[in-house]
């Protein structure tokens, strides 16, 4: 599963249909929400309050059989959003009696939300990309309700024989990644279910706005003396802040000057290895009593020590908090973050980085559930993560089975930055899809390739070596993983 801009999937032309919800009272005549916002959605909107944010979204695009019922689709829509809380609640700044700004949540009761369509016309397919990144970029935003768009792309029989493509696009604040992925088979059922006329049976959910009166309760217990606030302490002054990938700090070899418009970040999505070649190395890491997420970070520190000569890979993992059985299948910001730290610096062989592995993975688990900004404001930081590395297993997701027939990828906005890096590892029953965002100039493009490249070639030599052969600092495996 790939996760890229809108630009690097290849939408044909067509005729483009908007649909968007509406509440029946006015967005700003809302019923008053005492529920707080989760301490990550806060910070983000103020944020975007301060004017020190851009646009943020999720999406996904995918093709759904047959030709298009506007009026299903409106139905399905509807359902959708009244299935999830959190597409009917936002939050609006208001002043107390003495000027003093504050942030207030309104939620919409699901019987006063309908859904509306919009026809666009034909755009051509050399525009439709950019007519698509533009609308989502200026139109979605945590300050602005609605916070989630669909579009579909429709009445194109050169291309999509009895198909066409719906594409949604959502605010951070209310989406996550899991949330993209399972409403991608979300959708498909509601509307054939439209389509046909009959009823869907969806398990029961809870609600984000829920899970975020318990994530703020559980942030206000934690003081300056708390574990986590002292394991991030050691973690952020070890390198002065977040950790960067020094490999791509090094190719800033003078202070630059660029606009935020001039530090658009390049992307890029690529599969690594198929679902056999997976299996074969989850199969011989298993048997050592270890994961394949674990030999992914084991391969990048082993990775990392090769081609920098540091003996700890140090980043941020994101990890999901969706540690209740209600909170599985709802759309939300379900998303914690993690010191990690793999000390290879006595590696010998494959097993014993493993074992460093496990440890750091196991201990960004469980500070990951500490809601990161409460540790910021009792550590008085507000820096940001820059070095940035996600693992997901999305093989028994809902609906992942239909994602290649569908032809469904997950879809961000485009990142303005000098420094960061970010590097998603996706695990399907397919195989393996590497994405990553970072800064655009070759030399930074060259480290953060080498590095995934050199990870992979690290993991895949296991397969014929075991986990007990050497892996000395020059150890490379020559598995045929190429990154264009």
């Amino acid at each position: 599963m790939k996760f890229t801009e809108i630009a690097d999937y290849q939408l044909p032309g067509g005729r483009v249909t908007k649909f968007s919800p509406q509440a029946d009272s006015g967005t700003f005549r809302w019923d008053p929400d005492d529920r707080p916002l989760a301490y990550d959605h806060e910070t983000y909107v103020r944020r975007a309050v301060s004017g020190r944010a851009e646009s943020s979204w999720l999406g996904a695009v995918f093709e759904v059989q047959g030709n298009l019922d506007t009026a299903a689709m409106n139905r399905a829509l509807l359902a959708w959003h009244r299935r999830h809380e959190v597409f009917r609640t936002t939050a609006t700044v208001a002043e107390d009696g003495a000027g003093n700004q504050h942030l207030v949540r309104r939620t919409c009761a699901p019987d006063r939300l309908r859904f509306d369509s919009t026809d666009l016309g034909w755009i051509e397919y050399d525009a439709i990309a950019t007519t698509l990144t533009d609308m989502f970029d200026g139109e979605l935003s945590p300050l602005q309700w609605p916070h989630c768009m669909v579009v579909t792309v429709s009445d194109t029989p050169d291309v999509l024989e009895d198909r066409f493509l719906l594409v949604f696009a959502a605010d951070h604040s209310v989406m996550d990644a899991y949330s993209m992925l399972l409403s991608i088979g979300e959708l498909s059922r509601l509307y054939d279910a439209e389509l046909r006329g009959e009823s869907v049976e969806l398990p029961d959910i809870g609600s984000h706005v829920d899970f975020s009166t318990r994530n703020r309760t559980m942030g206000n217990e934690v003081t300056g003396e708390h574990e986590a606030v002292e394991r991030w302490r050691h973690f952020l002054a070890t390198t002065g802040g977040f950790p960067e990938l020094s490999s791509v700090a090094a190719t800033r070899s003078r202070p630059s000057f660029l606009s935020p418009v001039d530090a658009v970040q390049r992307g890029w999505a690529l599969p690594v290895a198929d679902g056999d070649r997976v299996g074969a190395v989850n199969a011989v890491c298993r048997a050592a009593g270890h994961t394949t997420q674990t030999a992914v970070m084991a391969a990048m520190a082993l990775a990392h020590r090769r081609l920098t000569g540091q003996s700890t890979l140090r980043l941020v993992m994101p990890l999901h908090t969706r540690d209740e059985a209600r909170f599985l299948e709802s759309v939300g910001w379900y998303v914690g973050i993690g010191p990690l730290e793999v000390d290879v610096r006595h590696a010998r062989t494959f097993a014993d980085a493993l074992s460093a592995a496990a440890t750091g993975i196991s201990e960004a688990k469980k500070l990951s559930r500490v809601p990161f900004p409460r540790v910021a404001e009792l550590l008085g930081t507000v820096a940001e993560p820059q070095f940035v590395v996600s693992y997901l297993d999305l093989r028994f997701v809902a609906g992942a089975a239909d994602w290649a027939a569908r032809r469904a990828q997950t879809l961000r906005s485009a990142a303005r930055s000098e420094s960061e890096v970010y590097i998603w590892v996706a695990r399907t029953a397919e195989g393996i899809t590497v994405s990553a965002r970072h800064p655009a100039d070759d030399a930074a493009t060259a480290a953060v390739t080498d590095l995934v490249v050199s990870t992979f070639e690290t993991m895949f030599e296991v397969i014929d070596a075991g986990v007990h052969a050497p892996v000395g600092v020059e150890s490379v495996g020559a598995a045929d993983v190429q990154i264009a």
